[in-house]
């Protein structure tokens, strides 16, 4: 059985640790509010992109970025947080990850892996895979252009055909993990009625502009929604810290007053009986 001074000296330990867990729960809650506010203003661009190009007809496009082929390589993209401290976030992503390559290998094919995030580039050398390209750390708040320059980057190794299929992995914000197809590029369905447009200076020519930037758009707000959910996940894990905190506290203290009761109910017992004894 532990002393009071053992028991007072684990209280002060926890009360310690419950003041870091709110702070990184503040700390958290602002950049998740500023993630939001990312997200909101990223949106009206990349529905209007995605709109635009859903109504375009292409599926006749010859555009390299929609071709489809027999897959050989195959390139795995998966989006964790730099930081640990979120609860599962960072070990669902790596796990969908593994699972992934590992359904490619069932196929007798290796994947490429390209990481952004340091938890899952550790993770993923530890496990021994192929790191073809990595952006670690990624930051609270990435921006767009490194973001496009990765997606460029991707792009062109399909279209050069070292690769034949681009899988993506991260956190939709709100949401679970998901792993979507990245490359070929597929033509999103159109959600509003139908109409007659006038292209100039010609759909093909609009297609070959617009697919770069939606490949660039799919990326950015698959990361900014990765950022976000990170925060998200950390906030509630810094909640749940903090509650199991003061219960631990309540019960150290309760433990605390049952012990030094004890050693008061056996020091009056010492007492009594060495009065008795002088008697």
């Amino acid at each position: 059985m532990l002393s009071t001074r053992d028991i007072q000296r684990k209280i002060r330990t926890v009360i310690n640790i419950q003041k870091i867990t709110k702070a990184m729960k503040t700390v958290s809650n602002i950049k998740l509010r500023k993630a939001e506010e990312r997200i909101r203003a990223a949106s009206p661009y990349a529905d209007a992109l995605r709109g635009l190009v859903s109504r375009l007809d292409a599926s006749d496009s010859n555009h390299p970025l929609m071709q489809r082929r027999n897959v050989q390589n195959v390139l795995v993209i998966a989006i964790s947080a730099d930081k640990g401290l979120a609860g599962s976030y960072n070990s669902t992503i790596i796990k969908e990850a593994v699972a992934t390559a590992k359904k490619w290998e069932s196929e007798n094919i290796t994947p490429q892996m390209l990481t952004v995030g340091r938890k899952v580039s550790d993770s993923i050398r530890r496990h021994g895979y192929e790191i073809n390209s990595t952006l670690s750390p990624l930051g609270s708040s990435p921006e767009f252009s490194t973001i496009a320059a990765l997606a460029d980057y991707v792009g062109q190794l399909y279209i050069e055909q070292k690769i034949d299929h681009v899988d993506l992995i991260y956190t939709r914000f709100g949401e679970k993990v998901v792993n979507i197809k990245l490359l070929p590029l597929e033509q999103p369905k159109d959600e509003e009625p139908a109409g007659n447009y006038l292209y100039e200076p010609n759909p093909e020519e609009i297609i070959e502009a617009l697919l770069p930037r939606y490949l660039r758009t799919m990326l950015f707000t698959a990361v900014i929604s990765s950022v976000a959910s990170e925060h998200a996940a950390r906030v509630a894990a810094m909640s749940l810290a903090t509650e199991n905190a003061d219960e631990m506290i309540t019960d150290l203290t309760l433990e605390y007053n049952k012990s030094r009761q004890a050693a008061i109910t056996t020091e009056l017992g010492d007492i009594v009986g060495a009065a008795e004894a002088l008697r």
